[in-house]
């Protein structure tokens, strides 16, 4: 398995996803390596521990002559195009997995690298894609040499998981990809941190909406903020909360400046994984308006916690669960419509709370893992026999570098 995010270095539901998946798998008697970045810590190195007997990680080192099993001190430089392209030249080379019956990359950050090896050793190659180009820029100035990448990786690979018939979808329709080898799983949520905030008084009332996710274009932190500016002209005493950090952040503190409700909510930037069960329990609504949405494991996580949740018609969670309220990201006056009702009717809230925690209960990991096996042993017995089990060549053929003007 080819990763870039693993717990601790992680910005989102990719680190998560890869942490769950690999620990399920080894729980069901699957031995994986698992390649990831060797990264650096605010303290220095930092060697991520293994998390069962089937699973080995293997840190990259960032500089060529040094070993992925030691404790070396090559990073990967801050630039993350350079970064990227670095990695999967690096990791070709560190490739040690000559017994492996499957190849499986995650997202286009490590397709250059997969197929590759792919090339190399005539393994069969399974591509994850968690979130693509049209959905990380809100379809606004995509980055094209990150979609040609996509492209590679999806037509190069012998089955494709999506994350859900949504994310299918647009990789049919933007890449032209084979209904046939595209197959949609959805994640899981691990909940247990969340037991203690789900049975909740719905009777005691804060008037709190919670927004949790990362402030970019594509989550719709400037449509919670619209919906939020409805909202308090009809109840002045409502208070919001933006948790996340990202580069819309310094816009969003502008708009409630701007728009004169500064002192009505709250900017608590990053939430780290140990709090998420407390700024869940102490909000009363959950909203997550995302432009372009491939999954959304915080809705699962806000519903598992109880909070009545909204959430945009154009996010992947939202086709499999029922228990919530929908709309449309850019309709913030339905949205504001919705919240209003929800701080008005404690029944409503209640009713949606506690159907929507049971709900959430049925995506587990351990469902995501039985699915993702069976990809594997689809593409096993679609492929051709191996074509090498010995060292791969010296030499990578990666295409991997991005265009001068796109670096930042």
């Amino acid at each position: 398995m080819l990763g870039w995010e693993f717990p601790p270095f992680m910005a989102g539901g990719l680190g998560i996803h890869c942490l769950e998946l690999t620990r399920g798998l080894s729980r069901m008697g699957v031995d994986i390596d698992f390649y990831m970045p060797h990264m650096k810590s605010i303290e220095g190195d930092l060697k991520v521990s293994q998390h069962h007997d089937h699973l080995r990680i293997l840190e990259v080192e960032a500089e060529p002559g040094t070993s992925p099993y030691g404790n070396g001190s090559a990073h990967y430089e801050e630039n993350f195009n350079a970064a990227v392209a670095l990695y999967n030249r690096r990791l070709v080379d560190a490739f040690d997995s000559h017994d492996a019956d499957v190849l499986h990359c995650h997202d286009w950050i490590t397709v250059p690298a997969a197929l590759e090896l792919k090339r190399r050793t005539g393994l069969p190659l399974v591509h994850s894609v968690h979130s693509t180009e049209f959905d990380r820029s809100a379809g606004f100035a995509p980055q094209h040499w990150i979609e040609d990448i996509e492209r590679q990786g999806i037509h190069g690979a012998d089955l494709v998981i999506a994350v859900s018939r949504y994310t299918k979808a647009l990789v049919e329709k933007f890449y032209r990809a084979d209904p046939q080898r595209v197959r949609p799983v959805h994640n899981g949520v691990d909940l247990e941190k969340f037991h203690a905030v789900a049975d909740r008084d719905y009777s005691k009332h804060r008037g709190r909406v919670l927004f949790l996710s990362r402030m970019s274009r594509q989550k719709g932190p400037l449509y919670f903020l619209e919906a939020a500016r409805r909202v308090l002209e009809k109840r002045p005493h409502t208070r919001f909360v933006m948790a996340g950090k990202g580069e819309m952040l310094p816009e969003c503190i502008a708009f409630a400046v701007r728009h004169g409700f500064a002192d009505r909510i709250e900017f608590t930037g990053f939430v780290p994984d140990s709090m998420l069960a407390d700024i869940y329990g102490h909000a009363d609504i959950y909203v997550l308006p995302s432009v372009s949405e491939p999954f959304g494991i915080s809705v699962l996580e806000a519903m598992g916690s109880g909070l009545p949740t909204i959430v945009s018609r154009s996010s992947g969670v939202g086709e499999a669960v029922r228990h919530v309220l929908k709309t449309e990201y850019w309709d913030t006056e339905e949205m504001a419509d919705m919240i209003l009702r929800l701080l008005d009717s404690r029944a409503l809230r209640e009713e949606l709370g506690r159907n929507g925690a049971q709900e959430a209960a049925r995506f587990t990991w351990d469902a995501c893992c039985q699915r993702t096996l069976a990809v594997y042993r689809d593409a096993v017995a679609m492929a051709p026999p191996p074509l090498v089990r010995s060292r791969p060549a010296a030499t990578a053929r990666l295409p991997i570098s991005p265009p001068m003007e796109a670096r930042p």
